[in-house]
């Protein structure tokens, strides 16, 4: 499969063409896996120390549906005095989650600098207007970009609550 391509340095270096390895790979998979495709798959199976028993697999099912009858008749009271409550399984989906209800402040000044401050405002007019405001309120403390960022959050949050505020309301005129 390879063959010798003499390079300007060495007339014995030996070259290999980037597609060998992918015929040498197709080649094993078509040698090695057409047999193991065309076995039975329980023989398969049974090769990897596994064995399906149908007479098992039904006393399996027959005892987990035994298990959930019993669950659904209310609470158990036990030997010990325990109470053992039925299961509950719930199958509906998840409430979402939005970065207003579960971020820290430190979370969204973050969030609110990364999404809402371009690389040169942070750069340039933002410590610009940090030194401002350090000057006006020193107790403030050192905070570039933050105060920019916070108020632009705080605003974008307004407007998704009155967004949501009147779907509520169309919904609720609709309703009557």
């Amino acid at each position: 499969m390879c063959g010798v391509r003499p390079k300007k340095n060495s007339a014995s270096a030996r070259y290999c063409p980037p597609w060998t390895g992918f015929v040498v790979c197709l080649t094993w998979i078509v040698w090695f896996g057409t047999p193991c495709a065309a076995q039975d798959p329980e023989n398969k199976v049974a090769r990897l120390g596994f064995k399906f028993d149908q007479r098992t697999h039904d006393a399996a099912v027959a005892a987990a549906k035994a298990a959930s009858e019993r669950d659904d008749r209310g609470p158990e009271v036990l030997a010990d005095g325990v109470i053992r409550l039925p299961k509950y399984y719930v199958n509906e989906e998840r409430m979402p989650f939005n970065s207003r209800d579960i971020l820290t402040p430190e979370g969204q000044l973050a969030l609110a600098k990364k999404r809402y401050i371009s690389p040169v405002y942070a750069k340039t007019l933002g410590p610009l207007s940090a030194v401002a405001s350090l000057i006006m309120n020193p107790l403030g403390g050192w905070q570039p970009n933050g105060p920019e960022a916070m108020t632009l959050y705080k605003d974008e949050e307004q407007k998704q609550r009155n967004a949501d505020m009147k779907a509520l309301t169309k919904l609720d005129a609709a309703g009557r």
